[in-house]
């Protein structure tokens, strides 16, 4: 793939993973009262668009991931850091492509008959799943910003070689982890409306997929230049 493509392939997900901006295809802007993976529950119109999206996603990010692996170790160098940045993302790959196959059965928030059935466990083994992947997926978000973070902060190996980058990274993750305290704490109180900080912590970790891949095209120039300039005697 041309340097070009990375980024634009890192980009491609602020569109796949945001399915949630076409919500009138579903007709209920009140499904933001609950989760966003509602809208892909089985009994919405539509849902497999949706779906759809949380896969393409997921496809690329492991793509994302397989292509900085490679590259690190044509640098014959990866901190421990990177390793880990590395796993959370293939954590979000793995959750985000279970969360497309193993779909809610009904959404919650539009249907009374659904929490009832939902709280009483009457309900499929795939619904209650969805619960646990999206917490691994989110948590696998998480978990590659900081540790990219960190890997920035400790050598300029893996996200980024200049300080504009680290602090982009640190606003993105200060935003996600934000959005996340902000989204558990309505869980807690009980508060509508939970969709809103869950739309921005899926917009700022489509973002994060983006910067990867601009960062990819940095380091595939870097892999072709640096065996030129050593072979020429300059280091």
């Amino acid at each position: 793939m041309r340097r070009l493509g990375w980024p634009l392939l890192g980009a491609v997900t602020v569109l796949t993973y945001n399915t949630w901006v076409f919500w009138q295809v579903n007709g209920h802007r009140r499904i933001f009262d609950g989760y966003l993976s509602e809208f892909s529950a089985s009994d919405q119109p539509h849902s497999f668009f949706f779906r759809g999206g949380d896969l393409v996603t997921a496809v690329i990010t492991l793509v994302l991931v397989l292509r900085a692996r490679h590259l690190a170790r044509e640098r014959g160098v990866a901190s421990r850091w990177e390793v880990v940045a590395w796993l959370g993302l293939l954590l979000f790959a793995l959750s985000t492509s279970l969360d497309a196959f193993s779909s809610m059965d009904c959404s919650p928030t539009l249907s009374h008959a659904c929490r009832v059935a939902e709280e009483t466990g009457r309900l499929s083994w795939p619904h209650y799943a969805h619960t646990w992947t999206s917490v691994g997926a989110q948590t696998g978000i998480v978990a590659s910003m900081v540790a990219a973070y960190l890997a920035l902060r400790l050598g300029p190996t893996w996200v980024g070689r200049g300080v504009v980058v680290r602090r982009l990274v640190l606003v993105l993750t200060v935003v996600e982890v934000a959005a996340l305290v902000v989204m558990m704490a309505m869980l807690v109180l009980g508060a509508p409306g939970l969709g809103y900080p869950q739309a921005l912590m899926v917009l700022v970790a489509s973002l994060w997929f983006a910067v990867l891949g601009c960062d990819l095209a940095g380091a595939a120039g870097d892999s072709v230049v640096e065996p030129v300039v050593e072979r020429s005697g300059v280091r």
